[in-house]
């Protein structure tokens, strides 16, 4: 049943200081300085600035830069334009950012920040060409130093500034053929289109450019592994690795292919260097350890905890994290342990998790004593704390009393729509349908818009083949509100499929499929595309689904009523 449901500019960031900055053709020539006359200011551009000034002691700096701007128009005083253009950037007012811009590059041609801020202003309108011209002027007068803060600002671009930014230095490549960061540039950009060989080959250029360009040969190394060439990669990693033994971005690099590669003995001994290297700085430490863990490497993840923890390093996120590793490798009582030591912020988060593995290990009234604990402690979240213990119950085959509890948490609270929904939830697994219906409008009573009670209900209609027109706006509202939301997205293939539209619904239940295929999805999509005579297609989807669930009751229901066997 459904239910609720930046590494460009990490990488950018060594363009200005791994290449050397070989001579470069001629560039497109600069306007020369105009012969301005003396800078004056007259009492009203005093009192503009005082004001500015006030405001943005005050943090308003849309007034601050209201008045710098009038006094950059007014004086011309490059300082002025300065501090007005680097507002209006910073403030994402982008036809002004390149109004001032510009205005600074008439009184001083070959200011790097005027030409920086200049570029990024056309990149955020969407003018890549006019950005390349600006960065080109950039590199002739500074060199590629001048793209370090470049960069730097980009980071607080949004992905499509970012890469308009990656086409704008991409661009430049072939008319400086000799800068190894703007081959570097293209590599990425080539990544980001999903242009493997095109990205590899780049790497290339940039490293017969230089040699030594280290961001350039670990992208290398990453662009290897995503092709199927994790020997190769790792080869390339620990060359460097080797011939530069003191840097950090290296080795993490090799620790991150290692624990892709699954060579956790090798990762481990380089994480120990790593913190052999650095014991002072704990902070890249604990990264390293949540590294090791999410890539499944605990015994790893553990040293390191250990050793922080015996520091005093932030004691309650150490034990939470140890109780996760604990838990990893199904050592559960030593995982509870851990989390009924964390205090702090943390310490919600790790006593639920601990009464969830109380319920699991066969221990129910020692976890609900707890949950009831922290009902007292955290009366504001008692509400979610009674659904969390409900979906304990019922995960280990207790739905009834996982109902009870709902029920008994509805008295103090019957409006509450957490619960309301949680019970609807509850109640159809049992199969109290009426139930289920009744808490669901309930919910909607209560909040028309509710997405998740919407397509919860819609479906259950659906599924019945109760109410379609009903469940088709339902669901339809849902998925206008969230509309790559996989649940919602099953549900209208199947709400469109029992309306006796088979081919309006395959689309939905395809991309419901590509984000999500479980069993549920796997039966619908299978559905549909048998009784559109896509027989084999059919046979994938339900035959990959069987591979990961063998028993699911809907997947078999499903075979059984078409008298398939897959």
């Amino acid at each position: 049943m459904n239910a609720r449901p930046s590494l460009v500019v990490a990488a950018l960031l060594a363009l200005a200081g791994c290449a050397q900055t070989p001579p470069a053709p001629p560039a497109a020539p600069t306007p020369p300085p105009r012969n301005l006359p003396p800078i004056e200011y007259d009492g009203e551009t005093l009192g503009d600035l005082l004001v500015a000034e006030t405001a943005a002691q005050r943090q308003s700096l849309a007034v601050t830069l209201e008045y710098y701007a009038r006094a950059a128009r007014t004086t011309g005083d490059p300082e002025v334009i300065a501090q007005a253009t680097k507002l209006a950037t910073f403030l994402e007012r982008t036809d002004q950012a390149r109004e001032l811009a510009d205005l600074w590059l008439d009184r001083q041609p070959d200011n790097a920040d005027a030409l920086r801020l200049a570029a990024l202003a056309r990149i955020r309108q969407g003018d890549s060409d006019g950005a390349a011209a600006l960065i080109d002027r950039l590199l002739a007068a500074h060199g590629s130093d001048a793209l370090l803060p470049l960069v730097a600002e980009a980071s607080n671009m949004d992905d499509a500034d970012n890469q308009e930014l990656l086409e704008a230095l991409s661009q430049l490549a072939d008319r400086y053929p000799h800068q190894a960061p703007l081959w570097y540039a293209r590599a990425l950009d080539r990544r980001q289109r999903s242009d493997l060989p095109g990205a590899l080959d780049a790497t290339r250029r940039a490293l017969k450019e230089d040699p030594e360009h280290l961001e350039a040969a670990l992208l290398q190394a990453q662009l290897l592994f995503e092709a199927g060439q994790p020997k190769k990669a790792l080869k390339r990693v620990a060359e460097r690795v080797e011939a530069h033994p003191d840097s950090r971005r290296a080795r993490v690099a090799y620790v991150r292919l290692l624990l892709a590669a699954r060579q956790y003995d090798e990762a481990r001994e380089q994480l120990q260097i790593l913190a052999e290297r650095n014991p002072q700085d704990l902070d890249l430490q604990y990264s390293l350890a949540l590294l090791a863990l999410d890539a499944g490497a605990v015994e790893s993840a553990e040293e390191i905890l250990h050793q922080l923890l015996r520091q005093g390093y932030r004691p309650n996120q150490m034990r939470l994290h140890l109780g996760q590793a604990a838990e990893a490798r199904g050592a559960v009582d030593e995982a509870i342990d851990e989390y009924l030591k964390v205090k702090g912020s943390d310490a919600l988060q790790a006593q639920v998790q601990a009464a969830r593995l109380l319920y699991t290990s066969g221990r129910g009234d020692r976890g609900h004593a707890l949950i009831t604990s922290l009902t007292r402690q955290f009366p504001d979240r008692a509400d979610l704390l009674w659904v969390s213990e409900a979906e304990m119950r019922a995960s280990t085959g207790d739905a009834q009393g996982a109902l009870a509890l709902l029920d008994h948490a509805l008295e103090a609270d019957p409006d509450n729509p957490d619960l309301l929904y949680a019970r609807a939830m509850t109640a159809g697994q049992l199969g109290r349908t009426e139930q289920m219906e009744a808490d669901l409008q309930r919910v909607l009573a209560l909040d028309p818009d509710d997405t998740a009670a919407l397509n919860a209900l819609g479906y259950t209609w659906a599924d019945r083949g109760a109410h379609l027109e009903q469940a088709h706006d339902m669901i339809a509202r849902a998925l206008a509100a969230e509309p790559d939301d996989p649940a919602i997205l099953d549900s209208m293939g199947w709400v469109l499929y029992r309306l006796g539209r088979p081919e309006e619904a395959l689309p939905y239940l395809r991309r419901a499929y590509q984000q999500q295929p479980d069993a549920e999805v796997s039966a619908h999509l299978g559905e549909v595309l048998w009784v559109l005579n896509e027989r084999d297609a059919a046979l994938r989807v339900w035959r990959a689904a069987l591979a990961k669930e063998p028993q699911s009751p809907l997947l078999l229901d499903t075979l059984q009523r078409l008298e398939v066997t897959p």
